[in-house]
């Protein structure tokens, strides 16, 4: 009895193998071109970056060439001038060793004064006028207080504070002040105070 075998069924079909040298040389052709690509773009990165920095260094010569000539047309101190900033350099010399010493009054200034003025503020009695001698010596305070007895208790207070320390008060005035217009009467004060004790050794 004869046997018939059927050819088309999918297993007998031919069967397309991978990894063929066909494949394979495509694969190679196209990593060859993408390497040559990226070296194109490389160079032209390279390019760009080169004509940058020649542009850079051009105006860079440029700006030195500008300063060359105003250095040169600029005219030269004479001796007079500099005779002046000479002298100038010296009085400010002096003066800033005048500071350091002490000789021309206080180089921290007098906001501590008027700090401490500030801290002892009462209702009843209020500040209108405040001086210093040059040399943080000598001190003048006026005011007004509406309770004359307000004043022992103030400068008591003021006593305490470092800036008024040792700084005794050797003038004292005093004037009452009865205003028109129905205002309270108030008290008009000055004082003077001794030059700051100096502690000898």
């Amino acid at each position: 009895m004869a046997q018939q075998l059927n050819l088309l069924e999918a297993r007998f079909a031919p069967k397309a193998l991978r990894g063929t040298a066909r494949q394979g040389l495509w694969a190679m052709c196209a990593v060859l071109l993408l390497g040559w690509l990226a070296g194109q773009g490389l160079h032209w990165a390279a390019g760009r970056t080169e004509a940058g920095a020649q542009s850079a260094q051009a105006e860079l010569a440029g700006l030195r060439a500008q300063l060359v000539a105003q250095a040169a047309s600029a005219p030269m101190a004479g001796p007079g001038e500099l005779a002046q900033l000479q002298a100038q350099d010296n009085g400010q010399r002096r003066i800033r060793s005048a500071l350091d010493a002490g000789v021309a009054g206080h180089r921290e200034g007098y906001a501590d004064y008027l700090v401490a003025l500030s801290r002892q503020a009462s209702d009843q009695l209020w500040i209108t006028g405040f001086s210093v001698a040059e040399d943080g010596g000598a001190i003048a305070l006026e005011g007004r207080m509406t309770d004359a007895s307000a004043l022992t208790h103030y400068l008591r207070r003021l006593n305490a504070e470092e800036r008024f320390k040792g700084r005794p008060f050797a003038q004292l005035s005093l004037k009452s002040v009865d205003p028109q217009g129905g205002s309270p009467p108030y008290t008009e004060f000055a004082l003077r105070s001794l030059a700051a004790a100096t502690s000898t050794p």
